[in-house]
């Protein structure tokens, strides 16, 4: 009966964690790469600039998503040297190898730092349709209501903290999503 119970736990905490996770990747924006006119081969005049002005008026986030619609095309994940040198059609993701066609297709983003995208149309790529953004790790948080006084400042932590700061006003937080999740499980 025990070892039931506690397999039943599990299952729920298992549960749990994937509604949250699910919650998590659900909260962020998804934008689509090219705003109306979707993935598209750029002018010849703007063929350098054309994707790095549309991605410099926003701030992506892990947990956010980015839409490629195109006609007679592909998208594909690449490599900075792909992105640079025009030379990748297949993407960096195992056996994505993209038939050009008409779609839509949805990147999610896991991964701080700089992701790269081209059209595995080699000539597409070298006149411009290609994609580089910054992925950076968390949204700030917002700024608190003007109408609520701010926080004041947890106190210093004590000599024996082994933290070195900053667990004290992480503690207590941590201790309610602990209990909230304990009550669900049990």
């Amino acid at each position: 009966m025990a070892v039931a119970s506690a397999s039943s736990r599990v299952r729920r905490l298992l549960l749990l964690v994937a509604v949250l996770a699910a919650a998590a990747a659900a909260a962020g924006k998804r934008y689509r790469v090219g705003g109306p006119d979707g993935w598209v081969v750029p002018p010849p005049d703007d063929k350098e600039l054309y994707y790095v002005r549309w991605a410099s008026s926003m701030t992506f986030y892990i947990g956010d998503s980015i839409e490629f619609e195109y006609k007679n095309d592909s998208v594909i994940m690449v490599t900075k040297a792909g992105y640079y040198h025009c030379n990748e059609t297949a993407g960096i993701d195992a056996g994505d190898v993209p038939v050009p066609g008409d779609g839509v297709r949805v990147f999610n983003l896991y991964n701080p730092g700089k992701t790269y995208f081209a059209s595995a149309d080699l000539d597409h790529c070298n006149k411009g349709q290609r994609l580089m953004i910054n992925v950076l790790t968390a949204e700030p948080p917002a700024p608190a209501p003007s109408s609520v006084p701010p926080l004041s400042p947890s106190p210093a932590p004590s000599g024996d903290d082994a933290t070195g700061g900053g667990s004290a006003a992480f503690a207590p937080g941590l201790a309610v999503a602990v209990m909230a999740m304990a009550a669900l499980v049990v």
